[in-house]
């Protein structure tokens, strides 16, 4: 049974996001979104993650939304330095466009900046 203090915990605890969105031509848009797929799978099955979701609209160009939600900051920290993220770096400089990428942490919003930072600061 679950005392009144952490259920309250539990429900005010924001979970921490990611959130990839860019407009590539049509052409791009399919190898994108399968390499995004195969690494949903794995971010699924990391400790702290919590959801993944993959959107794509067409317009002009096809844009790409990409969002992984984790429990805690500390989780999607440890996954930035993960080869999974490097991949997913990797992708993200292939593309033609400049992607937006943001987190959403307790108390901030935070560009691409924060996963270079995360990732030169030696591991805890």
């Amino acid at each position: 049974m679950q005392t009144a203090e952490k259920t309250v915990r539990e429900m005010t605890t924001t979970p921490v996001r990611m959130t990839l969105k860019w407009c590539v031509p049509p052409g791009e848009s399919r190898p994108i979104a399968a390499a995004l797929q195969g690494l949903m799978v794995a971010a699924r099955a990391a400790r702290g993650c919590l959801n993944c979701s993959l959107t794509t609209s067409m317009a002009e160009q096809m844009t790409i939304s990409y969002v992984e939600d984790w429990r805690t900051e500390d989780d999607l920290q440890r996954e930035l330095r993960s080869e999974r993220f490097a991949a997913l770096a990797e992708l993200l400089e292939s593309a033609s466009g400049h992607p937006s990428v943001e987190f959403t942490l307790p108390g901030a919003v935070r560009g691409i900046e924060y996963a270079q930072q995360v990732r030169n600061a030696p591991a805890r």
